[in-house]
């Protein structure tokens, strides 16, 4: 039974994490793309929740970053860097696949926490579950990764500073 719930919750751990890991290097790219080259602001932002589809994720930001190169009014230096950048995504592409074999991870640890317990598990309770795991995941990596807990850490270091 203490085993089902540690796997639960390093599944649910190492789901989360790897997730952060994975969007932490993805806007780190983005973020150095668009200092490299303003016209990258014009061309729209792939929308973070695809993670959880992350052949689809990957595939939309290579598109995007060829459509930013193809642009036409880059030089060739900026094109270089452009490359590096693509390079540099097959980190964040990792990150991703692991972070999609943790979520299903955590998902089949849902069965066997209630397997565990003795209790019944339904699909439609299964699905829920599942949906919860993975909305809860998602909730935490974009709240970690937002702007609002930059702010409220800087914050704190400098009220630290001031001390």
């Amino acid at each position: 039974m203490i085993y089902a719930i540690i796997s639960f919750l390093a599944g649910y751990i190492m789901f989360v994490f790897c997730l952060f890991q994975g969007v932490l290097d993805m806007s780190a790219q983005i973020n150095e793309i668009h200092k490299a080259e303003n016209s990258s602001r014009k061309f729209r932002a792939i929308r973070t929740g695809l993670w959880m589809i992350p052949p689809l994720k990957i595939m939309l930001e290579r598109n995007r970053l060829k459509k930013i190169v193809q642009s036409g009014d880059n030089s060739i230096e900026d094109a270089k860097r452009f490359k590096k950048y693509y390079d540099i995504s097959n980190q964040s592409t990792a990150w991703a696949y692991i972070s999609f074999a943790c979520m299903l991870d955590s998902i089949v640890s849902i069965k066997t926490l209630f397997d565990a317990f003795g209790w019944h598990l339904t699909l439609p309770l299964f699905s829920v579950l599942s949906i919860v795991v993975i909305l809860a995941g998602y909730a935490q990596v974009m709240y970690r990764a937002s702007d609002d807990r930059e702010e409220k850490l800087s914050a704190k270091i400098e009220r630290l500073g001031k001390q």
